[in-house]
């Protein structure tokens, strides 16, 4: 699964990066504009990227946004918001089947910047003082320092209860999709985010791909060997589990003393055991 990331690029920097047309990080939670985040949660706000045709000129081309969203899907026939915190993860196997998501897959699919997403190890042999597993997370990253860019989808969900000039009456959310863990990252967790290369990008967000072989097509031309080729990841600090935390520190690497009973994700060592 994927349920923590951190996006340490402000969005001057994320809008060159990713060829945005325009940019509308304001707003979306009520805060003034994005700031960088080392470690982001679910119902929080981070930027994303889409495209669309716009709503005034419908036979222009698309454009390119880079717009705040909501992390948890709200279904648009949902009766309210409360379900979002479930679904911040769609996995791809069922993505243009489920209910919640099949229509957003064809017509509203968007990358999700990140420099890392987090992922908790539980350790087969270390416990902590109340005899649970002793859990250790890691941060996957590209090897060259590059931004991922995580396969999302999006949802427009209109609350009722609000009149019709109300600005919130609209939310819009997304959720990120997640597929089979790779050989070394299954060392972390069963699933693992879509990782969408740069040349898949450009297809991903593309209105005019709204038919389901289309979409299918994409999913299927992701590499399955990220973790061989352009993937690491490092024991990082456990205060990353406090959402509250939000330094760089949570991006570096955890001293080796620290590493009780943890395993090492390529060899399948136990290290400080």
């Amino acid at each position: 699964m994927c349920g923590r990331y951190a996006l340490r690029t402000g969005a001057a920097d994320l809008a060159g990066e990713f060829d945005v047309d325009e940019v509308a990080v304001g707003g979306g939670d009520g805060a003034p504009g994005w700031a960088p985040g080392f470690n982001v949660a679910p119902t929080t706000s981070p930027p994303v990227v889409l495209e669309r045709v716009p709503r005034e000129d419908p036979d222009g081309p698309p454009v390119r946004q880079l717009r705040r969203l909501r992390w948890g899907l709200v279904p648009s026939w949902s009766k309210d918001a409360s379900g979002a915190a479930r679904l911040i993860n769609a996995r791809a196997e069922t993505l243009l089947e489920k209910p919640s998501f099949a229509k957003a897959a064809l017509a509203r699919r968007c990358l999700v910047p990140a420099d890392a997403w987090y992922e908790w190890q539980r350790s087969p042999v270390a416990r902590t003082d109340s005899g649970k597993p002793r859990t250790q997370p890691f941060a996957v990253h590209a090897r060259d320092g590059s931004r991922l860019a995580l396969g999302g989808v999006y949802e427009f969900w209109r609350d009722r209860s609000r009149p019709d000039d109300d600005p919130d009456r609209w939310l819009v959310t997304f959720a990120i999709i997640t597929k089979e863990a790779e050989p070394g990252l299954d060392r972390l967790h069963e699933r693992m985010p879509l990782v969408l290369p740069p040349e898949l990008r450009d297809a991903w967000l593309e209105p005019s791909r709204d038919d389901a072989d289309g979409v299918r097509e994409v999913l299927e031309a992701v590499p399955g060997d990220l973790f061989d080729t352009v993937l690491d990841a490092r024991p990082v600090p456990r205060r990353v589990g406090d959402v509250r935390v939000q330094d760089a520190g949570l991006l570096d690497e955890a001293p080796a003393a620290e590493l009780e009973g943890v395993v090492d994700l390529r060899t399948g060592e136990l290290l400080g055991a």
